[in-house]
């Protein structure tokens, strides 16, 4: 695949939180995450957001609330200058065995194929070892926060992360350090 770079964003737990909620409305977004996805369009990525969304599947909330929630977020940051793509939603339960769930690579690659984007100039940041695996399976790097799962989830990828970082701001500056994007696996 040839095309743009992005910087595929997980939801839950890496832009906002709780990672699991009543009501989308319950969402509340991280600090920091909204200066550091401005950042990343200001460089030139575009940012996907891929999401599981397993309380869809559950009835919790339906795909409808979801959607509606995210294009008035969506909206928000984008009059901010922190442009969201998407979302990419699997509404499926844990281990359904649908082919859309990380760390399978279906969304992401719709994602590719919609907004023509190379996955190989690419990168992931998400809160959990599906995030960092997505990554690996669609040819990016893999990036942990460790908000949300990503602390819980760290010993089972972090030899896999190209970057490790508190939050999403840290992991962001990181990357846009000036040779950090032609470095190899840094922590």
């Amino acid at each position: 695949m040839s095309g743009g770079k992005a910087v595929f964003l997980d939801l839950n737990g890496t832009l906002v939180m709780p990672i699991s909620a009543e009501s989308p409305q319950d969402f509340i977004e991280l600090p920091g995450a909204r200066q550091a996805v401005r950042r990343l369009v200001l460089a030139g990525f575009i940012c996907p957001v891929i999401t599981v969304q397993s309380r869809i599947a559950k009835g919790i909330y339906s795909q409808g609330q979801f959607n509606d929630w995210f294009a008035r977020f969506q909206a928000d940051w984008a009059s901010d200058g922190a442009v969201l793509s998407g979302p990419y939603v699997c509404p499926h339960r844990f281990y359904s065995g649908c082919n859309c769930a990380k760390p399978q690579p279906a969304l992401y690659l719709q994602a590719c194929r919609e907004l023509h984007l190379d996955p190989c100039q690419s990168f992931v940041i998400g809160d959990s070892a599906a995030d960092v695996f997505a990554a690996t399976n669609i040819g990016a790097r893999g990036c942990l926060v460790l908000t949300g799962n990503g602390c819980k989830d760290r010993d089972d990828c972090e030899h896999e992360a190209f970057v490790v970082g508190d939050s999403i701001h840290e992991v962001v500056e990181r990357l846009l350090e000036p040779t950090e994007l032609y470095k190899g696996t840094r922590r």
